[in-house]
């Protein structure tokens, strides 16, 4: 799990079909207007690229649509309607936000959230946060499907993604699992070996931050079914 955290996005692992939007099966707690999410299927089905497609994947042009202008059916990509900028920072966003996911996972599995290193108040503030974003998409939803309602859909889970990744102290997370990488490179015996084992087994985890990753999971996953899908998965194994 560790590499798994430390590896970069790849879509064409990640997309078990990345050339139809997929449904995904993850628990309906969170409610988004259907109309919303028709119209980003129809949307998606008209303007989606192939080349764009394999570039990116659906869940980054999914995104894509709800954050900037709606590209021109059968458009030359890259010009006059797709901004190769806003793709590239949808894209990175997505990878942090399965970095996020995977690393707190897997940190938590080993009992490192504990309240020595996780307050009480740390979790309320993420929780807090967290209904503020849903309560600031149902408003969007409920204007209507404009493009500044769409854009601050996603602005408001950018925003929230920044919450999480500081209360849960992931860019440390990630300098200790790169290091424990670096450290285990080369074999040192089966000691080593046995002992990461063991740890991996024992799960540890502190129930209110296993409960916040599953809420910005459900969260994601209206609009970004595929990788939502997957995560939601490693979860809950």
């Amino acid at each position: 799990m560790v590499n798994y955290c430390l590896v970069p996005m790849n879509h064409r692992e990640i997309e078990y079909n990345a050339k139809k939007l997929s449904g995904c099966e993850i628990p309906d707690s969170f409610v988004c207007d259907k109309a919303l999410l028709s119209w980003l299927d129809e949307t998606g089905k008209h303007v989606f690229d192939d080349d764009l497609v394999m570039d990116y994947g659906t869940d980054c042009l999914r995104l894509y649509l709800l954050f900037e202008k709606t590209p021109v059916e059968n458009d030359a990509p890259y010009y006059d309607s797709w901004q190769e900028g806003a793709l590239e920072g949808i894209y990175k966003f997505l990878g942090r936000y399965r970095r996020m996911i995977l690393a707190a996972d897997e940190w938590n599995r080993r009992g490192n959230y504990n309240e020595e290193t996780l307050s009480q108040t740390g979790i309320d503030r993420m929780r807090r946060a967290m209904e503020d974003t849903a309560a600031k998409i149902r408003r969007c939803i409920i204007r209507g499907n404009t493009m500044p309602n769409r854009h601050h859909i996603v602005s408001a889970m950018m925003e929230l993604l920044n919450v999480y990744q500081k209360e849960l102290k992931i860019g440390a997370v990630i300098t200790s699992f790169h290091t424990h990488a670096i450290e285990t490179a080369v074999p040192h015996g089966d000691v080593m070996c046995e002992t990461e084992i063991g740890q991996s087994q024992v799960d540890r985890r502190n129930p209110g931050v296993t409960k916040l990753c599953e809420d910005f999971v459900i969260l994601m996953a209206p609009y970004a079914p595929d990788l939502s899908k997957i995560l939601w998965e490693s979860i809950n194994l």
